[in-house]
């Protein structure tokens, strides 16, 4: 299979953001798109998605690297703000996806400690399940609140 034969999953979902057709889409920022995870274990996790499309952080020019970075941190604060989280996790890996994007994890205390103190991959798949997909129903309140805080950051950037 060829990189060209490779359906970028990323990319649909920037196109669904485009069109207002994502359900999970959060905020456009200057480097991409904001959006909460299919998968909320972790309430809260919540994905940047870069714009430019790209494999890795280094492949972006500075001043791109530079907004990516700001909007990154940008939603790991909004998340912050609205589940007032143990911690904060950042990862960007890209071994699925070959497109550019950034993972925002809220940790909590109530995780249990074995699993807390390391990466979220660390939690056997068999802990997840289909109670844990986002839904309106369900998330809709905690994606307003991050929205919400996340466009009250990112105004308040100066320009």
């Amino acid at each position: 299979m060829t990189a060209a034969n490779v359906t970028c999953l990323i990319c649909e979902r920037i196109e669904l953001a485009r069109a207002g057709r994502n359900p999970t889409f959060l905020l456009e920022l200057p480097s991409g798109y904001a959006v909460m995870g299919d998968d909320q274990f972790l309430p809260g996790y919540s994905l940047l998605l870069a714009r430019d499309h790209v494999r890795e952080l280094h492949e972006l020019p500075p001043a791109s690297r530079d907004a990516l970075l700001l909007d990154m941190a940008a939603l790991g604060e909004a998340v912050a703000r609205a589940t007032s989280p143990f911690k904060m996790n950042y990862a960007i890996l890209g071994n699925t996806e070959q497109h550019l994007h950034c993972h925002v994890h809220a940790r909590y205390e109530s995780e249990p400690e074995n699993y807390r103190r390391g990466p979220i991959t660390g939690y056997p798949k068999e802990m997840r399940g289909p109670e844990d997909a986002f839904s309106h129903e369900k998330h809709g309140k905690l994606l307003a609140a991050i929205r919400t805080e996340l466009d009250r950051i990112v105004r308040a950037r100066p320009t």
